[in-house]
């Protein structure tokens, strides 16, 4: 028998997989729904359902050193080997999943609301607590998405993280900031931080050096050439 979190009157009974009411002295009875077998809990005069698979994590917590807290969120945990975030309540990881744009992410719930974060979010949030990341972004500096490792990762500008981006797949020339004119000319144009900055060349090679120089010194660290 296994005592269950915040149920002093029930015992779960790994062998039968039942739960066991100790002051009725009696087991109660599973119900099926879906597939899955629940009990109906009472305490302080409410009741509440559990799945038996629930109840079994509940009774066997997971003991994991990799597990850091979330600020905010005393429900979760985040664990920093497998990128997963770990619900106390149900015992349980939470699935993530890729979005269209091609990062991982998570629900959150908190106060019956619903956030949504980035794995790379939540990453760099573990590592750095006390950091107000609410007007920023975090980038990923080898422009992978899917490496959400820490070392992978620092909070910037919108701007900035325009800035480290590849080449869009509507760029005809294939060449990051510089396009093909009507004139048979190449023209580079960057806008940063509201600033424009452009100039149209006879040649491809003038007009890639030209750009090479100005990202690097606009861009800073945060200049990506394609």
């Amino acid at each position: 028998m296994k005592d269950i979190p915040g149920y002093d009157n029930y015992k779960l009974d790994l062998d039968l997989q039942q739960v066991y009411n100790i002051k009725k002295n009696r087991y109660l009875k599973n119900c099926l729904n879906k597939g899955s077998y629940y009990v109906k809990l009472c305490k302080n005069g409410k009741v509440k359902k559990y799945t038996i698979h629930n109840l079994g994590y509940m009774c066997n917590p997971i003991e994991n050193k990799n597990l850091v807290n979330i600020p905010k969120y005393d429900n979760y945990r985040f664990d920093t080997e497998l990128y997963k975030v770990y619900n106390i309540k149900t015992n349980m990881y939470l699935k993530n999943y890729l979005d269209k744009c091609g990062y991982y992410q998570i629900h959150l719930y908190k106060n019956g609301k619903s956030k949504t974060y980035g794995i790379h979010q939540l990453v760099y949030i573990c590592n750095n607590p006390t950091d107000d990341i609410s007007d920023y972004q975090i980038d990923h500096i080898d422009c992978d998405k899917t490496n959400n490792k820490i070392e992978n990762l620092r909070k910037c500008s919108h701007s900035d993280n325009s800035s480290n981006s590849k080449t869009f797949i509507t760029n005809k020339l294939g060449i990051k900031y510089i396009h093909k004119t009507k004139c048979n000319t190449y023209k580079f144009k960057l806008v940063k931080n509201g600033i424009r900055y452009e100039k149209t060349f006879k040649t491809l090679e003038q007009a890639i050096k030209h750009r090479d120089r100005v990202v690097r010194e606009v861009c800073g660290e945060f200049a990506n050439l394609g």
